[in-house]
C-alpha cells in the first residue's frame, strides 16, 4: 500500500512538472554581466556610468558588450569658434561636455552686426547673442542740421 501510494505521489509530481510552461530563457534571471577594462567595474545589462576623470559613458547591451559615448567636436559650426569647458568637474556624462561658441561679423553702411552662437557637442545650437553697433554719421544728416556745432558721433552698442 505505501509503495502504491509513493508511485501516486510520484506520477502526480512528474506529470505536474511536465504541465507547466517552459519560459525560454531571456525570462529566467542571468547573472551575466559586462566588464569594464580600463575602471574594473561590473555592469548589469543596461547599466550606464560615466568613467571617474573622463568624460565617457559607458553602457552594458543585451549581447553583453560595451558601448562608449564620447563628446564629439560638431562639424560645419560657421564663424570664428572657440571651446568653452565646464566650470565644474566630476560632471556625468554629456553635461561634461564642453561647448562651441562661435562668432560671427557682418558689416554694413549703417554699422557692424556681431552674432554669438554657443553649441553642445551635437552641434546643437544652446544659446545665441546678437550685438549691433550702429554708426551715426554726421553727412546723412539735413542741410539745415549741418551748420550746429559740430559733435563727434557716438557709436552705440546694445544688445539684442
Amino acid at each position: 500500500m505505501n509503495s502504491a501510494k509513493l508511485l501516486l505521489i510520484g506520477f502526480i509530481f512528474v506529470a505536474g512538472s511536465r504541465a507547466m510552461p517552459q519560459f525560454p530563457s531571456g525570462y529566467r534571471y542571468s547573472t551575466q554581466y559586462c566588464r569594464d577594462t580600463l575602471t574594473a567595474r561590473q555592469l548589469y545589462v543596461g547599466e550606464v556610468f560615466t568613467r571617474p576623470g573622463q568624460c565617457v559613458r559607458v553602457q552594458c547591451l543585451g549581447t553583453l558588450q560595451l558601448w562608449e559615448d564620447t563628446c564629439k567636436v560638431p562639424v560645419g559650426l560657421k564663424g570664428d569658434c572657440h571651446v568653452l569647458l565646464p566650470s565644474e568637474t566630476n560632471l556625468v556624462y554629456p553635461k561634461c561636455c564642453p561647448l562651441y561658441e562661435c562668432k560671427t561679423f557682418t558689416s554694413n553702411p549703417e554699422g557692424e552686426l556681431e552674432q554669438t552662437n554657443t553649441y553642445d557637442h551635437t552641434g546643437n545650437l544652446r544659446k545665441s547673442h546678437l550685438t549691433e553697433v550702429i554708426v551715426i554719421n554726421k553727412d546723412r544728416l539735413g542741410p539745415n542740421l549741418r551748420e550746429g556745432p559740430t559733435v563727434q558721433p557716438n557709436v552705440r552698442k546694445y544688445s539684442i
